[in-house]
């Protein structure tokens, strides 16, 4: 379904994307770019809120976790705000869990993200 970049309201250091709808092999070739971009673009990181995604697949965690990779390697942050449980627990099942700081609202992430 897509993606939207925006600015943080609470940092200018910090970018937020929001991811929209399924993660899956379809989508990930159109966000993946997005969010590299957004780190790019960002003096210390980037939040992806997770609140309107309704299904992750395998290629969706992938394109996470090579973009949270990235930002580690280039010393930013990378967070995921309002995850919702059941998306939650694919993380947990595919043992990325503790790969990703999980954050219930973009406010908690960036006062992460500062440190």
């Amino acid at each position: 379904m897509g993606s939207e970049v925006r600015n943080s309201e609470l940092s200018s250091q910090v970018r937020v994307v929001g991811l929209l709808g399924r993660l899956d092999i379809n989508t990930t070739e159109v966000d993946a770019p997005v969010l590299q971009t957004a780190l790019n673009d960002s003096a210390a990181g980037v939040i992806v809120d997770m609140d309107a995604v309704a299904f992750i697949s395998s290629s969706g965690l992938r394109m996470l976790l090579a973009a949270e990779r990235n930002a580690r390697a280039t010393g930013k942050r990378f967070a995921l705000v309002r995850t919702k449980p059941l998306i939650y627990k694919i993380f947990k099942v595919a043992g990325l869990s503790e790969a990703f700081h999980f954050f219930d609202s973009e406010a908690e992430a960036v006062n992460a993200l500062s440190r």
